[in-house]
């Protein structure tokens, strides 16, 4: 049965100011057992949560939140989240060619959906070679102590996180085919066209035309796939990769999977 099935556990928790707030368990290792529910969790932007918002995120129980939106980003934005609350993490992400690109974008530069897309391709070849730092540290945090509740967060919770709710999975020993299923459930939950004002503003995009924005927005398969094609191209195994560029030996999955499988 696909884990899109609608008579799947629901992922996505009914969280009224954050539309991609998802469960990451149920998922089938190749060891036969299932990552736990209430344990590992991804979402966009925490900053419209309702009070009723906080309270169902209280009873989460959440230890740790890492945050991968850049400083400015967390600043504009602050989180709202229940007190006492979870232990929030910044985890800043820029990718090398995010800055330079979007500035050329928006100074009048003709961009199109075709340039956006191979940006977005590149973007996440960056996430796989170029943020290890940043993504081993979110290993470390989940291992410090025994049964950790995370939840990983971006501003949409699509991209920056989608690549982190990848590694952990696969750290875990899901498939890759069931964490590309993971990675476009998002594509469910974030609608693009609703987001398009608030990027042109966040980027002073206005001259660009909406189909030309989409795919900044939208999800595809292909982006998550620049990522796994990146890291085989540059390291022998999946477990070489977590190995020697994030400090995840197998020592480390052993422990991870004690402890988020069942």
């Amino acid at each position: 049965m696909s884990v899109t099935d609608s008579t799947a556990r629901p992922r996505r928790l009914p969280l009224q100011g954050t539309p991609n707030f998802r469960d990451m368990g149920g998922y089938l290792s190749t060891d036969g057992r299932r990552v736990k529910w209430g344990y590992l969790f991804r979402s966009g932007q925490l900053s419209n949560l309702s009070a009723s918002d906080q309270a169902l995120l209280g009873e989460l129980g959440l230890d740790v939140v890492c945050d991968f939106r850049r400083t400015e980003e967390q600043q504009r934005d602050p989180s709202r989240l229940p007190e006492p609350g979870p232990r929030v993490v910044s985890l800043p992400i820029t990718p090398g060619s995010n800055d330079s690109f979007l500035d050329q974008a928006s100074s009048h530069w003709q961009a199109d959906r075709r340039l956006m897309f191979d940006f977005m391709l590149d973007i996440n070849r960056d996430f796989a070679l170029q943020q290890g730092e940043i993504y081993a540290c979110m290993f470390d945090l989940l291992l410090q102590s025994e049964d950790t509740r995370m939840l990983v967060h971006c501003a949409a919770g699509k991209d920056r996180t989608g690549f982190a709710a990848a590694i952990i999975l696969l750290a875990l020993g899901v498939s890759r085919e069931l964490v590309m299923e993971d990675y476009l459930l998002s594509a469910h939950y974030f609608h693009p066209a609703r987001e398009i004002e608030r990027l042109r503003d966040k980027y002073g995009m206005e001259e660009l035309e909406t189909e030309a924005l989409l795919p900044v927005l939208e999800v595809h398969p292909e982006y998550l796939q620049a990522a796994f094609d990146a890291i085989d191209a540059e390291f022998a195994s999946l477990e070489d990769y977590l190995d020697r560029h994030l400090g995840v030996d197998a020592d480390k999955r052993a422990l991870l999977r004690s402890r988020y499988l069942s």
